[in-house]
C-alpha cells in the first residue's frame, strides 16, 4: 500500500499546482480506490497495482513534464520582475529633489542674466558670460525636457531683435521685463531631436518668453501656449519606473494564469481519463472470480480423469 500512497500523493501535488477540475476530479476517483483497498486488506493488492499500472503512472508522468516546463515558464517570468525590480530600486536611489530646488534658483540666475544682458546694450558692453545660464540645460535636458511637443509652435516669430554677441532678444521682449525688473519663473523645458528650448514666464504677468538654446534666440510667445504642454518636468526616470511597475503587475497577474492552463490536446486526454476511469466497475474486477473458477474446473477435470 505504500507504494499506492506515494503514487496519491504525488497525484496530489499535481492537482494542487495545476488547480484544475478534471485533474482533481481524476485524484479524488484514485484516492476512493485507494481508500477501497486500504479498508479492506483481503484485497489482492497486485490489481490496485495494475490499476495504478495502467492509468495513475502514466498520468502522473505526462503531468510532471508539463509542470516542470510550466515551472521553466515562471522562473523566468520571477526572473524578469527580480529584473524590472532591481532596476526600479536603482532608479529610485537616484532620485532627488534636486531638479526642483535648481529650478528655482536658475529663475534667479537667469532673471539676473537678463538685467545684465539689458545693462550690456545700454552701456555697449560684450563682456556677459552665457555659460552662467547654460548650465542648467546641459545638467537636467536628456532626464527632465518634454521630449513630445509641437516644435512649430516654439519656433520665432517674425520681430524686431537686438543683437547681442551671438544672441538675439526680441525688442518688445526686452521691454516687457525692464518693465518687471527682468524677474522671471522658469516654466519648462523642450528637448526635440537636438533642439532644446525653455519656456519662461514673466514675474506677476499671464505673458511667456522662449529661451532658444540651439538658435541663441529670445523671443515672446503666446497663442501657441494652448496647444502646448506647459506642465512642470517630471524625470524620465519617474516614467521609466511607473512602465516597469506595470509590467511587473502584469507579469504577476499573468503567472496564476500561466500556471493552470494545460494545453487543449492534453484537456482532451484528461477528460478522456477520467470518463473511462469513471466507466470503470473496479468492484466486478476486484471480485472477478474468473481466475478461481477456471483453476476450480480445471481440477475437477483432472480428478474425473483420475
Amino acid at each position: 500500500m505504500s507504494q499506492s500512497t506515494r503514487r496519491l500523493t504525488r497525484l496530489k501535488l499535481l492537482s494542487n499546482f495545476f488547480e484544475n477540475v478534471d485533474i482533481i476530479a481524476i485524484y479524488i476517483k484514485t484516492d476512493i480506490i485507494h481508500q477501497l483497498f486500504d479498508n479492506n486488506r483481503t484485497l489482492e493488492y497486485n490489481k490496485l497495482e495494475l490499476f495504478h499500472l495502467q492509468y495513475t503512472d502514466s498520468l502522473i508522468e505526462l503531468l510532471t513534464k508539463i509542470k516542470k516546463k510550466k515551472e521553466n515558464d515562471l522562473l523566468a517570468v520571477i526572473n524578469e520582475i527580480n529584473i524590472n525590480k532591481r532596476y526600479i530600486s536603482n532608479f529610485e536611489e537616484k532620485k532627488t529633489d534636486s531638479f526642483e530646488m535648481d529650478r528655482k534658483i536658475y529663475s534667479g540666475v537667469f532673471s539676473e542674466h537678463l538685467k545684465n544682458l539689458y545693462n550690456e546694450l545700454i552701456e555697449e558692453k560684450n563682456t556677459l558670460n552665457w555659460n552662467k545660464v547654460l548650465y542648467f540645460h546641459k545638467k537636467y535636458g536628456s532626464e527632465f525636457y518634454r521630449t513630445k511637443a509641437d516644435e512649430d509652435k516654439l519656433k520665432p516669430q517674425s520681430a524686431p531683435f537686438y543683437q547681442y554677441q551671438d544672441y538675439c532678444i526680441e525688442r518688445k521682449l526686452l521691454g516687457k521685463l525692464n518693465i518687471q525688473n527682468f524677474k522671471v519663473r522658469f516654466v519648462c523645458g523642450y528637448k526635440l531631436e537636438r533642439n532644446e528650448y525653455e519656456l519662461f514666464r514673466i514675474f506677476q504677468s499671464d505673458e511667456y518668453f522662449i529661451f532658444n538654446v540651439d538658435e541663441k534666440k529670445l523671443y515672446l510667445i503666446d497663442d501657441e501656449l494652448t496647444s502646448l504642454d506647459i506642465s512642470e518636468n517630471v524625470s524620465n526616470q519617474s516614467s521609466i519606473i511607473s512602465q516597469l511597475t506595470e509590467k511587473n503587475d502584469e507579469l504577476t497577474e499573468t503567472m496564476e494564469m500561466r500556471r493552470k492552463t494545460i494545453p487543449e490536446d492534453v484537456q482532451s486526454v484528461l477528460k478522456d481519463y477520467l470518463r473511462n476511469l469513471e466507466s470503470i466497475d473496479i468492484m466486478s474486477k476486484i471480485f472477478n472470480v474468473n481466475e478461481e473458477t477456471n483453476i476450480l474446473r480445471a481440477m475437477l477435470n483432472l480428478n474425473l480423469n483420475n
